[in-house]
């Protein structure tokens, strides 16, 4: 039982997390920032950050942009258990979508698994930009890697 259910919790996630990726793929561009920044690929999940200042904009930058995927997905497993899975009132399932909705580790798996696609320093703006993407693969592998921590 707990097994199906930590199976549906990670699937739906994903595809939660793609099918709204997808339908967000719109072309959104702001003005000043570089073509690529706010802009997703097909494979990935992106996001943005940028930063002001000399070089120490770069770090602030890419911080920035990590901190807005963290962000980006705790709030979507908070979306898909609320939308899917808010209804479960076994304590031991309850137990199971509460400890899978605490991702301590988000922000270093975040941290060590993103890929910097874009950086810019615009020197006229004291501004740099940075885009950091995650791979559709790699968030499914730690999905399941959590959820068999989980499990025991």
């Amino acid at each position: 039982m707990l097994e199906s259910l930590a199976f549906a919790l990670v699937k739906t996630f994903i595809s939660f997390m793609f099918e709204h990726h997808l339908e967000n793929m719109q072309s959104i561009r702001i003005e000043g920032a570089p073509g690529w920044y706010s802009q997703q690929t097909v494979d990935h999940i992106c996001d943005s950050g940028f930063g002001y200042g000399n070089l120490e904009a770069v770090e602030k930058a890419k911080s920035g942009a990590r901190k807005q995927m963290v962000l980006r997905l705790d709030r979507a497993l908070e979306i898909v258990v609320y939308e899917n899975f808010r209804d479960k009132t076994d304590p031991t399932e309850r137990a199971l979508i509460d400890r899978f909705k605490q991702d301590e580790d988000l922000p270093l798996f975040v941290e060590s698994n993103v890929v910097y696609g874009n950086i810019e320093y615009q020197q006229e703006r004291s501004t740099a930009y940075a885009r950091v993407c995650l791979s559709k693969e790699r968030l499914l592998e730690y999905q399941n890697e959590r959820v068999e921590k989980l499990r025991k």
